[in-house]
């Protein structure tokens, strides 16, 4: 399928307006420029806006608006920062429901429709209008908002002069002085922005990095990581100190890592949380800022994405009146989301349900939710300890971090309690593995764990522009679908791109998961200290799905793509 530039170029040629070389040229300038394709044909003379507009209205099927006829209602014009309309040559012209019209004089750059989707967290409809008529009715209808962007900030932050003669070597050395800088409103502003745009764009981190002449904001959303903005390098140190004051870090120090956090309010009454992570890096310290969503709407065991089978496996673990049931998975893979939907599940007015989390990251009615404080002495060690002396039916340890926090929770499964906890690991059988590398002898294992659950989440395919794909028998034999599909089901899909997903064929995430019961068949490899491939090809035998393979099934129902399998998944070793 051919993109929207070669659509362009095409369109071009046919109605004679430039030659291929011309073309090309236009290209050569666009490399070097941050203009768009139309700004540029319009600057180099090959066409002027009224018929560049028509004919992108006609080649790329979008309808033309004359919108000096428009009256903006000025929440709409607010969505989108006045710098970034003027630096795209773009326009909101009205919202309908979750939908906004945006008038756009290069509706080719689908760049700026995902930023702006990202933005706003609004489906963008995109028209065609000369690049004239949105300059004048900017200047018409755009007042002073409320809201800040970045460049303004940062530009107000270059006019104050008193920010300009502090140097970092002053700062170090006067720690009342930088509380003052901290304060400073153009910081403020622009920590709120990026914070307020976080969370529009529904991101789950937030990367502050110093890079040698710059400093780079980046956001991770739905799983990609998305570049926002570069900013001065002079901005660097003010933004950290700012965070650090406000998550009640030492500003003086610059040697070595920090953790914190730090609550906000948005517009709304939204509270929002962010764990802080600090990290000394060769030009500077980088911050990690990761937003904890309190949503519990989706903390529902039905809706993570278990298949039937795994699911009922996973039920019948957490009903047991004790043992442990672990999540495991790398960072941001879902596990305390698994948790919280277990704790849902099994949670009666009859049960004593205490959890120790670092921080605590969904309030729930009826649970006594403990948050870990290192300075003050309250650990997982020390809080378990506590908890055990208070009758417990059910305890949630947010993360087991050392051999001692896990000795602890294996004592209170073999003693009468139900323990639900997370490790760090890759696969459901590594974390066995894991487990006796950290000191558990194998047989408490068998006497104690329940169930483990291994998860990762991968990329939903658009429903709206899913189409189905043959897959080439090679790949199909490969990856081992015949294992799992009859050999004739060779039809999957994928997204073919449209102006709903951005032209990315994804929209959205789900989970993925691999659910291994300690049966005794696993108990007596467990006893033998087997291998992780061993144990996993017997789990297998008994009915276990594996994620590469549970992907598979999601993808031939067409919930997402093989290309998006691979990537998320691992070949699942040993396995026939």
């Amino acid at each position: 399928m051919a993109t929207l530039k070669e659509r362009v170029k095409e369109i071009l040629l046919r109605e004679k307006i430039l030659s291929p070389e011309d073309f090309d040229r236009v290209l050569e300038e666009q490399a070097s420029s941050e203009e768009g394709l139309s700004q540029i044909l319009v600057r180099m003379g090959f066409v002027d806006e009224e018929t560049l507009a028509s004919l992108l209205s006609e080649g790329l099927d979008l309808p033309m608006m004359n919108v000096s006829r428009f009256k903006i209602d000025p929440a709409v014009l607010a969505l989108i920062p006045l710098d970034v309309l003027k630096k795209n040559q773009i326009l909101p012209v009205a919202r309908i429901g979750d939908s906004l019209s945006l008038a756009m004089a290069d509706p080719s750059n689908v760049f700026v429709l995902d930023n702006i989707k990202q933005l706003t967290g609004l489906n963008v409809t995109p028209f065609v209008s000369r690049a004239k008529d949105i300059q004048d009715a900017l200047e018409q209808h755009a007042a002073p908002k409320s809201e800040d962007s970045f460049e303004k900030i940062k530009q107000d932050i270059k006019d104050a002069e008193d920010l300009e003669l502090v140097s970092e070597s002053l700062i170090r050395s006067e720690v009342s002085h930088m509380d003052n800088l901290t304060e400073d409103a153009p910081i403020l502003r622009l920590m709120t922005t990026i914070i307020r745009q976080a969370v529009v764009c529904k991101a789950s981190d937030v990367f502050i990095e110093p890079m040698e002449k710059h400093v780079r904001i980046r956001y991770r959303v739905d799983g990609v990581l998305r570049e926002i903005d570069r900013m001065a390098k002079a901005l660097h140190f003010p933004i950290v100190s700012r965070i650090k004051v406000i998550s009640n870090l030492d500003i003086s120090e610059h040697r070595l890592p920090q953790d914190g956090r730090f609550k906000t309010v948005l517009e709304g009454g939204k509270e929002v949380d962010f764990r802080v992570s600090v990290l000394p890096t060769a030009h500077g310290e980088k911050i990690v800022l990761r937003v904890l969503d309190k949503n519990l709407d989706r903390v529902d065991i039905e809706k993570l994405g278990f298949e039937i089978e795994p699911l009922a496996r996973l039920k019948a673990s957490c009903t047991r009146p004790h043992g442990m049931v672990l999540a495991c998975g790398p960072t941001g893979s879902g596990k305390t989301t698994t948790l919280y939907s277990v704790l849902k599940f099994i949670d009666t007015p009859g049960k004593n349900i205490v959890t120790v989390e670092d921080p605590v990251e969904y309030q729930m009615k009826g649970l006594n939710q403990v948050n870990i404080r290192f300075e003050v002495g309250l650990t997982f060690t020390a809080t378990l300890r506590s908890i055990l002396r208070q009758d417990p039916d059910v305890i949630m340890i947010g993360e087991i971090r050392d051999s001692e926090t896990l000795d602890i929770a294996v004592k209170a499964a073999l003693t009468g309690h139900l323990v639900l906890s997370s490790l760090h690991t890759t696969t459901a059988a590594g974390s066995i593995v894991r487990m006796i590398n950290m000191g558990i002898e194998p047989f408490l294992i068998c006497s104690a764990v329940n169930s483990i659950i291994s998860q990762r989440l991968l990329r939903r395919v658009c429903p709206a522009c899913k189409q189905e794909v043959k897959i080439p028998q090679a790949l199909y034999d490969k990856m081992g679908i015949g294992i799992l599909l009859p050999k004739k089901d060779l039809i999957f899909f994928r997204g073919k791109g449209c102006g709903k997903c951005l032209n990315s064929g994804y929209s959205g995430r789900m989970g993925i998961n691999e659910v291994l019961v300690l049966t005794p068949g696993i108990k007596k490899l467990i006893l033998s200290r087997a291998g992780e491939i061993e144990i996993k090809a017997k789990a297998r035998r008994e009915g276990m799905l594996t994620l590469r393979e549970d992907a598979v099934v999601k993808a031939a129902k067409g919930l997402t793509t093989l290309e998006e399998v691979v990537r998320v998944t691992a070949v699942d070793e040993g396995m026939k």
